[in-house]
């Protein structure tokens, strides 16, 4: 695009054929649920301070290899009526629900960015979400990006732990216990450093 000084500018909404933009047009693009294949970097996922069983399950996580409810049905593990999530919500329990938008495990999220002081829309894939939550509040530091990211393991890691309970122990922890337990985490981890 050339600019030029006698003439107008004008914007193009490219996801409209009239070139105008439309709420229903941005929120059609962003919950389209096409799979962009996004790599973390090594630095970021092979995180310093993150115990290696927790970076581990992150990078299982980033692959869809959980053994989540839709897996287990999928490798014939158990059957069609056993892929309720178990946060309670009555979805299918895929690895993008349960750690983005059950509503249940999605309330986590929300008290995090509360916490945080951060605004931010869940995107569709995990990965997506930690390089996003990295850069939450904007063009950060370094140390800031961090810490974020530290967060953010310390959130997926617990969200499954309680999954787990939930599953093998039959105990549901309220979510700002589960809250408090990320944030002790978090701390620990940070202290450790």
């Amino acid at each position: 695009m050339t600019l030029q000084v006698d003439k107008e500018d004008n914007w193009h909404w490219n996801l409209e054929s009239s070139n105008a933009y439309t709420v229903q047009s941005a929120y059609k693009s962003m919950t389209q649920h096409q799979h962009i294949d996004t790599t973390v970097s090594t630095k970021v996922l092979w995180h310093k301070d993150i115990s290696l069983k927790v970076v581990l399950f992150a990078w299982r996580l980033f692959r869809d290899r959980l053994p989540t409810e839709d897996n287990l049905y999928r490798r014939g593990v158990i059957a069609v009526d056993d892929r309720l999530c178990l946060g309670g919500c009555d979805s299918l329990e895929s690895s993008t629900h349960l750690f983005l938008h059950c509503n249940i495990f999605g309330d986590v999220w929300h008290l995090i960015h509360r916490w945080l002081g951060v605004c931010s829309v869940l995107p569709y894939d995990p990965a997506d979400y930690l390089i996003q939550f990295g850069s939450a509040g904007g063009n950060c530091s370094m140390v800031r990006q961090s810490i974020l990211h530290l967060i953010w393991y310390a959130t997926t890691w617990k969200i499954w732990k309680e999954r787990n309970s939930r599953l093998f122990n039959d105990k549901v922890c309220p979510t700002h216990q589960i809250v408090d337990k990320i944030k002790s985490l978090s701390f620990m981890w940070l202290k450790a450093s």
